[in-house]
């Protein structure tokens, strides 16, 4: 047997340290990436055995919007010898699956997961590209219908509910946020009709009936963030602070009566920018259907078209809505978290900061607020678990699709940050929170994260503090106001 030269090892180790292909008699065999990241809430979401890198979503729409075909490529780079990895994709039909071009096995589990095997193993710190194509219908929604994760369509639009695992039912993602990367969308559509995603346009072509737009989201983006939009829109361009770009898609039907309200989205950033630094993103504005929902998908906020004209303004407290959701650009999309026990890290401060814009908007004392939830709604907060460990089996039914979002989540998340607030001062407090954005920005971050930087900051151990709120089953005592008491259960 012939024994391999030193300067042969040496040239294979320097193909591999500069991430090229290594010849496959050299490459060891390969192990099955894991099927999740291990999240506890959502352990099916996310995938192991390699980290995304780069994201390309293409999706075509046939006329009337009923049907699509979409194709998925990820850039990812191996982070064990890989002889097999899955996707997330639950629903749509797979039509074809490539790995480095090369067609690929592949298998759909009842699961969600698409678990696929390429020719040779993938090396460990190699990056691979993988292509998957799908096919789908669009879902039929009405008004009072209750809403299925993924893309729907209502009154010529459509538009995607992704959180916190409707990308999967789209196209072949990795479905979670701790494998959040920068993306690119090319939309389809019929000509007649517009369509927006996530990021800044950079080219339209037309041919034969349909239009193409390619938007380009150069920060990390979680697949629950992500936004496809088609329909009757136009689309407005304004600039915010320091220049910042602001777009905003609005029923053209309906463009008169919405837009003298847009207004309050540049007002948003302006006084969280005050609080919290620079905007985190490339821009920011809203996609207004008349389905909406109120969602934070990244730089471009779902909204609803009737909560968002004068009247719905006057009757909804639309004005703080907005807060809430523009909140999310800081935390949740450019901050993600890391795992969905972490989702109070989100909602918890766009909770807070909605409190605080509506204390100095409309005189909404924010004290007042607080004890109100603390004694009127302590128990029913934590009817799902402790704040940071939410029990998954507490969502049943048709709510196991929104899991863990809850009371605890938003109102518990609010109530920890005060109780934060009131324990080391409001300029403490606010140092925390800006230095907690700064240092974690277009990245994810969790809970055990957000007490080790408030401990830092604050130069004093919070954590017994802050784990007795975030993991306790039942609220402590609120720094400030030990006479505030927890009402008896209902």
């Amino acid at each position: 047997m012939l024994k391999r030269s030193v300067a042969a090892t040496v040239a294979l180790t320097t193909l591999a340290a500069v991430g090229l292909a290594v010849p496959s008699s050299a490459a060891p065999p390969g192990t099955a990436g894991a099927p999740g990241v291990g999240d506890t809430i959502w352990p099916q979401l996310g995938n192991g055995g390699y980290d995304v890198v780069d994201q390309r979503l293409d999706l075509r729409f046939a006329k009337g919007l009923a049907k699509y075909t979409a194709t998925t490529t990820l850039t990812a780079r191996a982070t064990q010898n890989l002889s097999s990895f899955d996707l997330d994709l639950l629903g749509p039909t797979v039509t074809g699956v490539r790995v480095d071009g090369i067609p690929a096995a592949w298998k759909s589990t009842p699961q969600g997961e698409l678990v696929i095997t390429p020719t040779k193993s993938v090396r460990k710190h190699l990056r691979f590209v993988v292509r998957v194509d799908v096919r789908n219908d669009v879902s039929e929604v009405s008004e009072n219908s209750v809403l299925p994760p993924g893309l729907v369509r209502y009154e010529g639009f459509v538009q995607a509910l992704n959180q916190p695992s409707g990308a999967r039912k789209i196209l072949a993602v990795s479905d979670h946020p701790a494998q959040k990367a920068p993306a690119t969308f090319t939309i389809t559509a019929p000509s007649e009709l517009n369509s927006i995603a996530n990021g800044k346009l950079i080219g339209t072509t037309k041919s034969g009936g349909m239009t193409t737009r390619v938007f380009r989201e150069r920060p990390k983006i979680a697949p629950e963030l992500m936004q496809i939009g088609v329909g009757p829109f136009s689309v407005l361009h304004r600039k915010g602070p320091h220049g910042l770009p602001l777009r905003y898609a609005v029923p053209t039907a309906q463009l008169g009566a919405i837009e003298p309200q847009l207004k309050s989205f540049d007002e948003s950033v302006r006084y969280l920018e005050k609080l919290l630094g620079r905007f985190p993103g490339s821009e920011a504005g809203s996609y207004i259907t008349p389905l909406g929902g109120e969602l934070e998908t990244q730089g471009l906020t779902m909204m609803t078209a009737s909560a968002m004209t004068k009247e719905g303004f006057e009757r909804n407290g639309t004005a703080g809505v907005v807060l809430h959701e523009v909140a999310h650009e800081w935390f949740g999309n450019s901050v993600s978290p890391r795992r969905w026990s972490d989702l109070w890290l989100n909602e918890g401060h766009a909770v807070f900061y909605e409190r605080l814009f509506a204390e100095g908007k409309y005189g909404a004392d924010l004290v007042d607020g607080m004890r109100s939830d603390y004694e009127n709604r302590g128990n029913e907060i934590l009817a799902q678990g402790p704040i940071a460990a939410p029990d998954p089996s507490k969502w049943t039914g048709h709510l196991t699709d929104i899991r863990p979002y809850g009371d605890a989540q938003y109102s518990g998340g609010s109530l920890a940050l005060f109780a934060l607030r009131q324990e080391v001062g409001v300029p403490t407090f606010e140092a925390i929170e800006r230095a907690w954005v700064h240092r974690y920005a277009n990245s994810t971050a969790g809970t055990e994260d957000y007490i080790r930087l408030a401990s830092a900051v604050a130069h004093r151990a919070l954590g017994p503090l802050l784990r007795s709120w975030l993991y306790g089953k039942t609220l402590p005592a609120m720094p400030g106001y030990p006479d505030w008491k927890v009402g008896p259960k209902s």
